[in-house]
């Protein structure tokens, strides 16, 4: 699934190029986020290797540890699972938008469009 994200988002249109860096795990992600600036984070919703797995919204305890280290990043969360709860849930803690899977192309790069629109201004 990263290699197919990489390779969609790295054929988007949006006047730059853009450099994609993924991650496998929790902490990778944790320490990444403290050392470098990133204009987007695409997060999903099941992760393994933070908070409880029966619940499925591990990528929410993430999305609230990097605001809780300040990291001001527009958050793009996306989740297989349609419960509208965890799009709300996400939103709430900071997400910049939800995308549930399998999703549109065409509104994963809306999306996109608008959140890098949004850290360049913000």
């Amino acid at each position: 699934m990263l290699e197919v994200l990489q390779e969609i988002l790295a054929s988007f249109q949006h006047g730059h190029a853009y450099e994609i860096k993924a991650t496998h795990s929790v902490a990778d992600a944790l320490v990444i986020v403290q050392r470098e600036r990133f204009d987007l984070i695409l997060l999903d919703m099941v992760m393994p290797g933070i908070g409880d797995p029966t619940l499925r919204r591990q990528g929410l305890d993430l999305l609230k540890r990097f605001r809780d280290l300040g990291v001001s990043t527009p958050v793009l969360m996306m989740s297989g699972d349609w419960e509208s709860r965890k799009e709300a849930d996400a939103l709430i803690e900071g997400a910049f938008g939800y995308l549930r899977k399998p999703f549109d192309l065409r509104e994963l790069d809306r999306l996109v469009a608008r959140a890098i629109g949004s850290a360049t201004r913000g």
